[in-house]
């Protein structure tokens, strides 16, 4: 028997169809499922080129041997093997390129199409049975991060159905920075096979469906599956967990950093926490207090029962409050506002107590100071008609005379303990607090209060502070006086003052009764509007200042009859400012007649409307730019034999940069979709410059070939769109109706989508070539299909697929396709209709923001 080279051998141990070739691509040996795949036996392929290709170019390889030295290494890609009984089959292909610049051969590693999709189909329905009901989220990817397996826990962590996502790059459940770097990780990983996270787990930030950003732990792992790799990542929600974190800390903080003193002790009454400020207060220490009893702070001051009452009072599991006197460490006494409270488990027991202390020494040394003093006050305040009061250092009343009740219409005692800002009209206040700081006497403050009834009351107040011995504020005492009904009197007339220095248009005030109607008040805006003084507008003259030569004797006239007859008008006419410079003046006149009925005064509200003259007359213009601009466009479909064609075009503004067109040519139908960038007049001057151009070239021989069409465009139009710093992406086709042949080149511009009858999904059609306008010399990518009877083409510009709705989602392309082939048994003019009408409700409420362009061709 002849023993087998080594070389074969080694391929015979791979369990996949194996075939090494020269640098060349000449086959030197295949192992026998190779043998199966292929039907050739190993002798009849050695020294010949391998029956296989790519499905997609390699490059510029046009060569079955080129296109190995430029394929990817050992990535999976789809290729067509024409066996030896003539067949031709789908498989899957991986290389690895062996030596230095593949001097050494180059093995190839065949699988058929399915055994992969099986397999991860096998693996899809074990992980699902699996880790279907955790509550962790489980996510496959392929090496190139596109979505595999989406488990159940993962569609409620991340708010995606798995049918949302599978298919999808992984960068879709990733925020910035993360989805940003991801693609470039793995690519990195492939080549290098340097790891970052996989095969560990760290806190990363997840992104779900409605846009919300949230921590989890992430663990990522790698399998490979028939010859393929893939990564497994398994995440856990750290949501609550920071949050219970973010709240130990502050809680924490919140005790440590109180202005209180806190203690916790056990049910027995043994201490065992106490923050800094109970330091502070008692004077001991943490480490002196722990684990003693709150006795040692006891002092004789206070009686026996009342601590055996706050004992009962906390051991049924109630709250007790109350002033205490207690002994600090060096034995001086104070007194504290003292609140202690249980603290229970889960089960409601109670576990440990709660005191918190609040230092009220100094504020009971003030209030037995103040008690005489306030006894005579209140006997003075009995016999005083104005609102006397006190309140204490914070504001809040403590005692009201009796006058309050006809100023505010409460009682006394309704409003103790009340803050005086709640008694304070909100709109007609400051937001500050009227007492001043440092504490210093006031005088005639005005403030407004709100009545009982819902009425303003103003009042004039005058207080003083109250000090303790130390200087420090104990209390304030006032009094207020109603001077509501004088208040009233002088707002009104501020307001009515203030209202005409304030307006943005221009008033004149004119005496009715002197010859000549002269002018006794002008407001500000008016001088400023005209360029006259104030006092240059008062003096003789009056507004007939403002007339000139463009002035319209008739506006004139009509003014001269208003006033001879007392009644108002309304005029618009040319005036002249100081400097000669004319504008648009709308004047109003009023008559002002006095309590007889008689005419007084006359009252003329002048408001300068040139900027709306000259925006109206340019809208006009613009409505008539896009008139022009639209009647260029195609009125009606191209019906030929063989073929429609429709197209629509919607400008986002008045005019815009995005154009269609189709025509006959001989046989032939030439049409092209093109997009100027911007939306201005420039942008569609220059389209109306592209249209007459592309109706020119199509006429001259080199208009059979699409990419030699875009070449002289581009040329011709290079210096305008240099000039005008604009360009245009155009995708230019010649149906040949004949043939049924689409020839097609692009310049930069969105693919055509094909949609071949009997199927639902497109295809689309593109080629290489560079926006027109960016370079003068450029050469473009020319590629044809042979359509069939049925087949359906859109092609569209940017504006289409980049229509956001409310939530910032686009349009998309994907979008488009679906909608294209639920509409493909209408005729081509309604289906560009229906998917124009389709981007403007997902935009709704919003207008589209971009000009939009469709056209559509049925192969008949």
């Amino acid at each position: 028997m002849e023993e087998k080279p080594l070389t074969h051998l080694l391929l015979e141990t791979s369990n996949e169809a194996a075939c090494l070739m020269d640098p060349s691509g000449l086959v030197l040996a295949l192992n026998s499922r190779a043998e199966q795949m292929t039907g050739f036996k190993e002798g009849e392929l050695i020294g010949r080129p391998f029956p296989g290709k790519p499905k997609a170019a390699m490059g510029n390889a046009k060569e079955a041997p080129l296109a190995w030295l430029v394929a990817p290494a050992r990535q999976w890609f789809d290729m067509r093997i024409k066996r030896k009984d003539e067949k031709e089959i789908d498989a899957s292909c991986e290389i690895y390129r062996l030596g230095t610049k593949s001097l050494a051969g180059i093995l190839l590693k065949l699988r058929t199409e399915g055994a992969e999709g099986a397999a991860l189909e096998d693996m899809k329905i074990k992980l699902q049975a699996i880790f279907g009901g955790m509550a962790d989220g489980f996510v496959v990817i392929d090496e190139f991060g596109k979505i595999e397996f989406f488990s159940t826990g993962a569609e409620k962590l991340f708010g995606y159905g798995a049918e949302e996502v599978m298919g999808a790059n992984v960068k879709l459940l990733m925020p910035s920075p993360y989805k940003d770097e991801h693609d470039g990780y793995l690519a990195a990983y492939r080549e290098t096979g340097v790891r970052k996270i996989i095969g560990s787990g760290r806190e990363v930030s997840g992104r779900r469906k409605d846009g919300v950003v949230f921590p989890m732990y992430l663990s990522v792992g790698e399998i490979w599956l028939e010859g393929r790799r893939h990564f497994v990542g398994v995440t856990h929600d750290l949501t609550k967990t920071k949050r219970a974190e973010s709240r130990l800390w502050m809680l924490t903080a919140a005790i440590e950093q109180s202005p209180v003193a806190v203690m916790i002790s056990d049910t027995h009454g043994v201490i065992e926490y106490v923050n800094d400020y109970f330091a502070k207060l008692t004077g001991y220490s943490e480490a002196e207090v722990i684990g003693q009893n709150p006795r040692i702070l006891h002092s004789a001051g206070t009686p026996r029962d009342q601590h055996q009452r706050l004992w009962r009072t906390i051991e049924a599991g109630a709250e007790w409050r109350g002033e205490i006197q207690d002994q600090r460490k060096d034995g001086a006494l104070y007194w504290a506002y003292e609140i202690i409270a249980p603290l229970r488990d889960e089960e409601g027991q109670i576990r440990h107590y709660l005191a918190i202390q609040q230092d009220v020494t100094e504020q009971r040394r003030d209030k037995e100071a103040l008690a005489e003093s306030e006894e005579r006050f209140r006997k003075v305040a009995e016999m005083v008609g104005e609102w006397l009061w006190e309140q204490d250092a914070d504001g809040r009343y403590t005692y009201s005379s009796d006058a309050v009740r006809d100023i505010l219409g409460l009682e006394p005692e309704e409003i103790l303990g009340k803050c005086y800002l709640d008694l304070l009209q909100d709109d007609a206040n400051p937001a500050a607090p009227r007492q001043p700081t440092p504490p210093t006497p006031f005088r005639r403050i005005v403030n407004c209060y709100r009545r009982q009834d819902g009425r303003r009351v103003f009042t004039e107040s005058s207080g003083a502070p109250i000090l303790n011995g130390k200087g420090r504020l104990v209390k304030w005492r006032g009094v207020d006086r109603d001077i509501t009904e004088r208040m009233e009197y002088e707002d009104a007339l501020r307001v009515r003052n203030r209202a005409m220095e304030a307006v943005h248009v221009g008033i004149v005030i004119c005496d009715a009764r002197v010859e000549g109607n002269p002018n006794i008040y002008v407001n500000p805006a008016l001088a400023e509007m005209t360029g006259y003084t104030q006092d240059e507008l008062l003096q003789g003259g009056g507004m007939r200042l403002l007339q000139g030569p463009g002035t319209d004797p008739a506006a004139i006239a009509k003014i001269r009859q208003a006033l001879q007859t007392g009644r108002g008008c309304e005029v618009t006419l040319r005036n002249y400012r100081k400097n000669g410079e004319a504008f648009w003046n709308e004047l109003l006149i009023s008559p002002v007649p006095d309590e007889a009925g008689e005419i007084t005064h006359y009252i003329g509200v002048q408001t300068d409307v040139t900027e709306k003259r000259r925006a109206e007359e340019s809208r006009r213009d613009l409505e008539i730019a896009k008139q022009i601009q639209l009647s260029l466009l195609p009125d009606k479909p191209l019906r030929l034999p063989n073929a429609e064609i429709a197209g629509i075009c919607l400008p986002a503004t008045h005019v815009g940069g995005d154009y269609f067109d189709f025509f006959e040519s001989g046989e032939n139908v030439d049409f092209v979709v093109a997009d100027v960038s911007g939306h201005s007049v420039g942008a569609a001057l220059i389209m109306t410059e592209v249209r007459s151009m592309v109706r020119a070239q199509s006429r001259r021989p080199a208009s059979a070939h699409p990419a030699h069409m875009l070449r002289e465009l581009n040329e011709l139009l290079y210096e305008d769109l240099d000039r005008s710093e604009l360009f245009i992406t155009m995708f230019f086709c010649r149906y040949e109706s004949t043939t049924r042949r689409l020839k097609y080149a692009s310049a930069g511009h969105n693919p055509g989508l094909l949609l071949r009858s009997g199927q639902q999904n497109c295809m689309e059609l593109d080629s290489d070539g560079l926006v027109l306008g960016a370079k003068r010399m450029v050469d473009f990518e020319e590629r044809s299909v042979l359509l069939s009877q049925g087949d359906k083409l859109l092609f569209y510009t940017d504006g289409v697929i980049e229509a956001q709705d409310s939530s910032g989602d686009f349009f998309g392309t994907e979008r488009l396709c679906r909608r294209f082939s639920a509409n493909r048994r209408f005729a081509p003019e309604v289906i560009a209709q229906k998917l124009l009408r389709e981007v403007k409700d997902f935009c709704a409420p919003s207008a589209m923001g971009d000009d939009a362009a469709l056209v559509v061709l049925e192969v008949r």
